[in-house]
């Protein structure tokens, strides 16, 4: 059971309407190949659509990029740019869907086990699995790769399913 309503994500959608925010996101997922809608997901899984500094400091900005992944990225301030924030988050979900494409057949480690990439077959496995990772790093392709279940280690152990579903509710006030 999802804790946000249709509701909840068209008040986020006017916000970021009102805020002059979406232009960001339409840019950032255009430069990076995913929809405007899939990073609209995000931001409303990680903050609400909040600019803010979360997760006990450990994310910054309403992508909630993560400090201990990007340090100067973070403490250079720019998180306070909500355009150069949801660029960013969108090059870290690009970057992860990268990962995997490159990881598919190879030995790869985390947290000290070893696994054997599995192979994506199809579009929305690689984005459920790249969003996954968005939130849980390499985890969340172990996870995939060794139980079909990239969400395992992800916060609420839903990650993906909650901001693909987000994804979709926010496309439905795209398309209205």
């Amino acid at each position: 059971m999802p804790s946000w309503t249709a509701r909840d994500i068209g008040r986020q959608y006017k916000s970021a309407s009102d805020k002059g925010w979406l232009p960001f996101f339409e840019t950032a997922a255009n430069k990076c190949g995913v929809s405007t809608s899939l990073l609209l997901g995000i931001a409303s899984r990680e903050t609400n659509m909040q600019s803010i500094i979360g997760d006990h400091g450990h994310g910054y900005g309403v992508m909630q990029i993560d400090v201990g992944s990007f340090p100067d990225w973070c403490h250079s301030g720019q998180w306070k740019n909500v355009e150069a924030g949801v660029l960013k988050g969108a090059q870290v979900l690009d970057m992860k869907r990268d990962a995997i494409r490159l990881s598919q057949g190879q030995r790869i480690s985390v947290g000290g086990r070893s696994f054997t990439g599995k192979a994506i077959t199809n579009d929305a496995d690689l984005i459920r699995v790249a969003v996954a990772a968005y939130n849980s790093g390499t985890w969340a392709y172990y996870n995939f790769s060794t139980n079909g279940d990239p969400d395992k280690t992800t916060t609420g152990h839903d990650y993906s399913a909650d901001t693909l579903a987000r994804q979709q509710a926010f496309q439905a006030f795209m398309n209205s």
